[in-house]
């Protein structure tokens, strides 16, 4: 009867533990899309030809997803993901919220890439939430296009990030995620957690 009742226990409690690993290791996936390059401007053929054959890196991790216009080495996150233009790419994620980072780039002349990065890089953390559920797929899309009404990225030749979100056919505003705004955290004054810094 003893015996009988310790292996009852044990059942539970074995039962008990596979459901908590089971919950914990619930995914989901999300399937970044990168629409091909456009722009509302004239580009000369050869840099237009540069620019369609470009893409995005990225990573996600611990309930962020960040885009960089800056090269990751540079940025304190795992950016195992790139993504050309006219292409897309899923992966598994736990189940969560998330939220969208961009790093962005105004390109200048400098002596040093880090005068470069201080000058023109910033951050517009956390501008995106999303949500990854269980056997499900949330998709990030994205639409690089150089737009007349930004000058500096005519310019340079930086195309805004146009992107939306889905789930369960429920789809977000379109929001620029390399926006320079004033809720854009320059590279220089940023302290946070995304900047890689030599110590």
């Amino acid at each position: 009867m003893k015996n009988r009742l310790v292996a009852l226990l044990l059942g539970s409690l074995f039962l008990v533990a596979s459901m908590s690993t089971s919950a914990q290791q619930a995914m989901g996936k999300l399937t970044v899309d990168i629409q091909p390059f456009t722009s509302e401007v004239t580009l000369k053929k050869k840099v237009e030809t540069t620019l369609k054959s470009g893409g995005l890196e990225w990573g996600a991790k611990d309930g962020q997803v960040v885009f960089t216009m800056v090269n990751k080495r540079f940025v304190n996150f795992d950016m195992p993901n790139f993504t050309r233009y006219g292409s897309q790419t899923t992966i598994d994620l736990p189940v969560g919220d998330y939220t969208v980072t961009g790093i962005g780039l105004i390109p200048s002349t400098g002596f040093s890439p880090e005068k470069i990065l201080a000058k023109g890089a910033y951050f517009n953390e956390k501008i995106m939430s999303f949500r990854i559920e269980a056997d499900k797929t949330s998709t990030i899309t994205i639409r690089p296009v150089i737009q007349k009404n930004a000058t500096f990225f005519v310019n340079y030749f930086m195309p805004e990030l146009l992107t939306k979100i889905s789930l369960d056919g429920v789809t977000s505003s379109e929001v620029s995620i390399i926006e320079k705004n004033e809720k854009s955290l320059p590279w220089a004054t940023y302290t946070g957690p995304l900047k890689f810094t030599v110590q």
